[in-house]
């Protein structure tokens, strides 16, 4: 580190409380990181063995409401760590090219790190914090920081009874929704056959899927319980969470990533095997957009999936469910 920022770090608690023996052997220990503007640093809920400062820039941080903070380096909110709570109580983000110091929790020792946002109303062990279990989802890797106060701030809360049916099969799509509390139970339809594919419990979703693909819901969902739901528009749906999952990439892309190898790039083709037989795409494999999910176990997470269709949106669709699940998956269209 040099001197200048060695000469900040020794302003802040609990290192102008060390002596140099004691400040040497610490700050040997620690990590001094540039980020970008727009760097998620930590999320709310996250366990932690770290302890953070801000040693430059500024930052955002958001909590339970997702209502902002800024804090700039210097200011004497700041002098202390960064929300050092496990699990967090805090979302942080850079908001301008910063630097982090950071530290492992344990090498800190007896000096401890009483943190300035240590102080908060919230009680992350009350109920479920679908927010941060929302947070928590892969996608949200592809969404810039900046967007996430403002998506959260558009989702609007509905009280539900036992019994009541969010969404039927059939209908078109118009919002997504998210369990805050209580559990709901999922069903399909297929002539007078019904069948129970599965129960939604708090934190989790549902409804995206004819959102992404403007194909009528797929399957019934229906409150067991009383409960809370948190939904979302689906012009809001598309803008702030889909848009920014959804990458294109044309045939010569992916001819160059599957030749190339590094990572294995695969072509999945969504479509029905009767639409693949008529017209095959050359070099892809078909695993029907219905059969998906299901076939997610034998996909590899570190591999890069191209998906493909007759130019609709199922290949979208596809796409937001690997990617929703931690793959890395971009749609192919032919022109």
């Amino acid at each position: 580190m040099e001197s200048e920022e060695l000469e900040k770090i020794k302003e802040l608690i609990p290192f102008k409380e060390m002596n140099a023996d004691e400040f040497k052997e610490i700050i040997a220990k620690a990590t001094l990181s540039s980020v970008p503007k727009g760097t998620m640093i930590f999320k709310r809920a996250d366990q932690d063995n770290k302890v953070y400062w801000l040693i430059t820039g500024s930052i955002d941080l958001l909590d339970e409401k997702f209502d902002a903070k800024n804090r700039k380096a210097g200011e004497k909110a700041v002098q202390s760590p960064i929300d050092d709570n496990s699990p967090h109580r805090m979302t942080a983000v850079s908001t301008e090219e910063s630097s982090i110091l950071s530290i492992e929790s344990a090498a800190l020792g007896f000096f401890g790190h009483g943190g300035a946002e240590a102080s908060t109303d919230d009680d992350p062990g009350e109920g479920i914090d679908w927010m941060s279990t929302l947070l928590s989802s892969p996608l949200f890797e592809f969404i810039p920081p900046s967007n996430i106060q403002t998506l959260f701030g558009k989702f609007e809360e509905i009280q539900q009874k036992k019994g009541d049916v969010i969404i039927k099969q059939g209908d078109q799509g118009d919002y997504f929704y998210v369990i805050q509390a209580g559990r709901a139970k999922v069903e399909r339809s297929s002539g007078e056959k019904t069948v129970v594919l599965a129960e939604f419990e708090p934190g989790d979703n549902f409804g995206q899927d004819a959102l992404v693909s403007d194909i009528p819901r797929n399957a019934t969902v229906t409150m067991l319980t009383n409960g809370t739901l948190m939904r979302l528009s689906a012009p809001d749906f598309q803008s702030l969470l889909m848009s920014p999952v959804i990458e294109t990439i044309s045939l010569e892309e992916a001819n160059e990533a599957v030749e190339e190898g590094d990572p294995k790039t695969y072509l999945l083709d969504v479509r029905s095997p009767k639409e693949v037989e008529a017209d095959k795409i050359p070099g892809s494999l078909n695993v029907p957009l219905l059969l998906l999910r299901k076939n997610l176990p034998k996909l590899k997470i570190d591999s890069v999936y191209v998906m493909a269709d007759d130019g609709g949106k199922r290949a979208e669709l596809g796409a937001y469910i690997l990617n929703e699940k931690g793959y890395t998956a971009y749609v192919f269209k032919r022109e």
